[in-house]
């Protein structure tokens, strides 16, 4: 006794190449997102490494007011550039 193997399902040639095309269509899109996230974060980290060398020059600083001043331009600039950032593209990619 033999036992034949028929496929669970035929498709079409059409079929098959809608299905490639969204797959070529989804592989591109989440390539495009990768690309989009990667790009977001390395500006955050250099938004924060830019707020922390502020910060250093403040606490090198001999005038008490000024580095007082810059001290909290760079805790501002390493805390809250990157929150907005994220915050502002994230919105903008919903919105526009």
């Amino acid at each position: 006794m033999v036992a034949s193997v028929q496929p669970l399902v035929i498709l079409g040639e059409a079929r098959i190449r809608d299905e490639l095309r969204r797959a070529v269509t989804a592989a591109t899109d989440a390539a495009a997102y990768h690309r989009r996230n990667l790009r977001l974060v390395l500006i955050c980290i250099d938004d924060f490494l830019v707020g922390l060398v502020v910060i250093a020059f403040s606490l090198h600083m001999s005038n008490g007011d000024l580095a007082q001043v810059f001290f909290y331009l760079g805790l501002l600039r390493a805390l809250c550039v990157p929150m907005w950032t994220v915050l502002i593209t994230l919105w903008l990619e919903e919105n526009g």
